[in-house]
């Protein structure tokens, strides 16, 4: 009894725990900005990201365009230099940092 107890317990935190793991990260994000982008776009990831709404990325990004309207704000940058967790991780951060939400630290928020 011991051992499906323990068993169940394994199963349960592994499926509570994979979902965070798959999921992208707007810290890394925000690097891919700075490494990939910065010098190509030539201004902040935090201005990148206001160039739209928070529902204006999700439905770009629900149509797949996401990459397209990234060489439209940043015609200098190659989309094939980044592969697909990098454009992951770059959606949650412009997201998240988009209109309507978090005001990263030094940007104004009009």
């Amino acid at each position: 009894m011991k051992k499906h107890i323990a068993a169940l317990t394994l199963v349960v935190l592994g499926s509570m725990l994979t979902p965070t793991f798959s999921m992208a990260d707007t810290k890394k994000g925000h690097r891919v900005y700075k490494k990939k982008l910065h010098k190509k776009c030539k201004f902040p990831g935090s201005i990148f990201a206001r160039k739209h709404t928070q529902a204006e990325w999700e439905k770009i990004n629900d149509k797949g365009l996401f990459k397209e309207e990234t060489a439209k704000i940043c015609p200098q940058l190659d989309p094939t230099k980044l592969n697909d967790k990098q454009w992951h991780d770059l959606y949650d951060f412009t997201y998240k940092f988009a209109v309507g939400g978090v005001v990263p630290n030094g940007c104004d928020p009009k």
